[in-house]
């Protein structure tokens, strides 16, 4: 099965020259390797146009950290949907434990967001694992279900969902493959109530937090992930480049 491979550059790149560096060494890297999986890599917003134009022809897909829920209006610094797409962006990724905690987005606020990403056909990449009371599976619960009980099941299956537990984001550590594996089959068993098990057996479910070239084939073998949100590797063309390499 096909898995997702996705970059999440996050606030990182200070100026042009370090984005241009990037781009180039993302090329020699990537010059080479054949993959049957999909690559997909997620700029700050505003180096979205230029890794486009410079990555697309490599096969690797482009995809926003963020978008707003309207596609239009005074809505100072926020950035339509409508707009990422037109760029050449096929992802979204919504609802990032830093997106709740820093700017304080709700589990309505990423089911408006997820809206508008679907109205526009861009794929949304939805988070859950952010915990900010009680425990973790009644958050994801809250989280997953607020998806599934606002939309069809034809619009779910536009849907990715991305495991991050929060003690894995940037600390270098992960879960234990079944732990991983427990949380994604309760994912599943969420989308399941509401859309039955057919519909819940075809969502792409990634994992992330912490994902280094050494674990993420146990991570889409023994966790079952249909694939990986890569933070702090994706920031190394190489390393992120390992990551492919070792799940060809």
């Amino acid at each position: 099965m096909q898995k997702l491979i996705v970059g999440n550059l996050k606030m990182n790149m200070e100026n042009v020259s370090q984005r241009d560096s990037y781009c180039k060494d993302f090329l020699e890297e990537f010059r080479d390797i054949k993959t049957n999986n999909h690559v997909a890599v997620c700029p700050p917003i505003v180096y979205l146009e230029y890794f486009y134009k410079t990555l697309h022809k490599t096969g690797v897909s482009i995809g926003a950290q963020d978008c707003f829920w309207e596609l239009y209006g005074s809505y100072t610094g926020n950035t339509s949907p409508k707009t990422i797409k037109s760029i050449g962006a096929e992802f979204v990724i919504l609802g990032h434990s830093e997106r709740r905690t820093y700017n304080h987005e709700t589990n309505e606020d990423v089911a408006r967001k997820v809206l508008m990403a679907l109205r526009i056909d861009l794929m949304p990449i939805v988070c859950v694992g952010f915990v900010s009371s009680g425990n973790e599976m009644d958050s994801i619960k809250e989280q997953v279900e607020i998806i599934t009980k606002n939309f069809s099941e034809k619009e779910i299956e536009n849907i990715i969902f991305a495991y991050e537990p929060m003690s894995a984001i940037g600390s270098g550590k992960t879960p234990s493959t079944d732990e991983i594996h427990t949380m994604i089959m309760y994912i599943r068993s969420i989308i399941s109530a509401t859309h039955g098990k057919e519909c819940a057996e075809s969502i792409g479910i990634l994992y992330g937090g912490s994902v280094v070239a050494e674990n993420v084939t146990a991570l889409c073998t023994k966790a079952y992930a249909d694939g990986v949100l890569v933070g702090g590797a994706s920031l190394s063309p190489r390393k992120f480049a390992q990551i492919v390499r070792m799940l060809n």
